[in-house]
């Protein structure tokens, strides 16, 4: 049994894509947002899915709200979903340059990545991600990023800004899971990115996420006890019009891969992953973006 893949609601088809995008690269992106605040009623009262769907996270998230509490909780929640997207499409159509972006701890991971040890790091759907990853490119060293072409969002950020020929995509279905592939880019000192909560089908482990098992990728962990690389965990967060911030952390640090056993390592690593992301989403409860059941969605295979 596979891991449900999330499928978050899409604001309009080609021709509404097409005119916010118009609508950005003439005017900018202030009449877009007021355009999604206009068309989201529909979407939250009408096609009541998109509605439904946020409520597993934001149960979790605010145990024991009341009935309106709970419809006011989502229908922010959609919102501020509906305008990263927007952001996005910015960064794409006007430019990274037209954005604020703060990385206090940029210098770190650059300095890290040189070490050439390799760098897993660890992605999340969280803020923009891909607008997170579009600014990787000041690392210093080639990124791999393991990417599922099925993830609508993403691809489309990356054709709109001519960022994927500036990574090494690595397809989940592609020969083991694009593992060796990645593992060679490891063992090379080079940096591989991969969704630390999507399991694209692989192993998981059932670990405390906001008061209830969920299942999280054990792969990653894996890859870097085995190439005896760093992880790192990218978050990223929406601080306001064409602003975000990127934190980081070091959660190999002070492990050695080549002393610890794999089991160890792999338990180790992925809760503190869980930890650094349930941390995050009490401090941005609307900025990680998860449509379906993760509670509930595959046993996990790892105990």
């Amino acid at each position: 049994m596979t891991m449900q893949q999330s499928k978050p609601p899409k604001y309009g088809g080609r021709i509404g894509i097409g005119i916010f995008h118009s609508l950005i690269k003439w005017m900018g992106p202030n009449p877009a947002y007021f355009l999604l605040a206009c068309i989201l009623p529909y979407y939250f009262f009408i096609r009541k899915s998109a509605r439904r769907s946020t409520y597993p996270y934001i149960d979790h998230l605010f145990p024991g709200q009341g009935r309106f509490k709970r419809f006011m909780n989502a229908y922010y929640y959609l919102f501020q979903y509906g305008k990263v997207l927007i952001d996005q499409a910015a960064m794409g159509i006007l430019g990274k340059e037209r954005f604020t972006v703060k990385f206090p701890e940029g210098e770190r991971l650059y300095d890290l990545a040189q070490k050439r040890r390799g760098i897993l790091l660890l992605t999340t759907h969280a803020g923009s991600w891909q607008a997170a990853m579009a600014t990787m490119n000041h690392i210093g060293n080639r990124v791999h990023f393991v990417f599922n072409e099925k993830d609508d969002a993403g691809l489309h950020f990356f054709n709109l800004s001519n960022q994927r020929d500036k990574f090494q995509i690595i397809l989940p279905d592609s020969f083991f899971g694009g593992m060796l592939e990645a593992f060679n880019a490891l063992k090379a000192g080079e940096v591989v990115a991969v969704m630390g909560d999507r399991a694209f089908g692989n192993r998981t482990i059932d670990i405390d996420f906001l008061g209830e098992k969920a299942p999280f990728p054990i792969t990653p962990y894996h890859l870097a006890h085995a190439a005896g690389a760093d992880v790192v965990v990218l978050l990223t967060v929406r601080t306001g019009k064409l602003a975000f911030a990127i934190e980081c952390s070091h959660i190999s640090e002070g492990l050695n891969m080549n002393e610890i056993r794999r089991e160890e390592a792999i338990k180790l690593l992925a809760q503190r992953y869980v930890s650094c992301l349930e941390d995050y989403a009490r401090k941005n409860p609307y900025m990680w973006f998860n449509f379906f059941d993760f509670w509930n969605t595959q046993e996990s295979i790892v105990k």
